[in-house]
């Protein structure tokens, strides 16, 4: 159960170290409290998702339930790694960047390793809400396959908050932009992981 969880949180919240990465590169900080902020609200977000997963379940045999969440799980993560797959059989090393990941790309020289304080609230409520809906569709799914809400809350906010800070403090550096360019693939490997865990469970 605990390890499900962990594999979910850490899924869940790559995209956290994602958005990090990139105001880390822009030399935007962001500083504890708006960490706090969007990762509560991403926290909220997959708990509104795991519970309507039981309460689904709940009127589903338990046997269907857990076999529906587990294969929605493992074709999310073959979605996500197809998805970063194909601009690489297109001849690219890596899906093209989003005007805010582009920006900050274009700013790095000389933002690097200068931060600001100018992430404005709005943003943080932006990126709250975003986070939270890349999360909706594998917290139900993940719910339906079994994953109890406790254990699953607490790997998501300690995730996201670590990675979210992580990538924020050190976007300059070239490993953690590795990571950064692997954490699509990753995410699909570890639903992928989690979709067969909760099925021989």
């Amino acid at each position: 159960m605990y390890t499900a969880s962990l594999l979910f949180g850490i899924s869940a919240s790559l995209d956290a170290l994602l958005v990090g990465i990139s105001y880390g590169i822009r030399g935007i900080r962001i500083r504890f409290w708006q960490n706090m902020i969007i990762s509560v609200i991403t926290l909220l977000g997959t708990c509104l998702s795991v519970g309507l997963g039981h309460r689904l379940a709940a009127f589903l045999p338990q046997g269907v339930s857990s076999c529906a969440g587990s294969l929605i799980l493992i074709l999310l993560g073959l979605y996500v790694i197809i998805k970063w797959m194909i601009p690489l059989l297109k001849g690219r090393s890596q899906k093209p960047p989003n005007p805010q990941t582009q920006t900050a790309l274009h700013a790095s020289e000389n933002n690097a390793g200068t931060f600001t304080p100018n992430l404005k609230l709005p943003e943080v409520f932006t990126l709250s809400l975003t986070l939270t809906l890349n999360n909706l569709s594998a917290g139900l799914s993940a719910s339906l396959a079994g994953l109890a809400l406790f254990p699953t809350a607490v790997a998501t906010i300690v995730c996201s908050v670590l990675f979210l800070y992580s990538g924020n403090r050190l976007g300059d550096n070239p490993m953690l932009r590795l990571a950064g360019n692997a954490a699509d693939p990753l995410s699909g490997i570890l639903l992928i992981g989690l979709g067969l865990v909760q099925f021989f469970l």
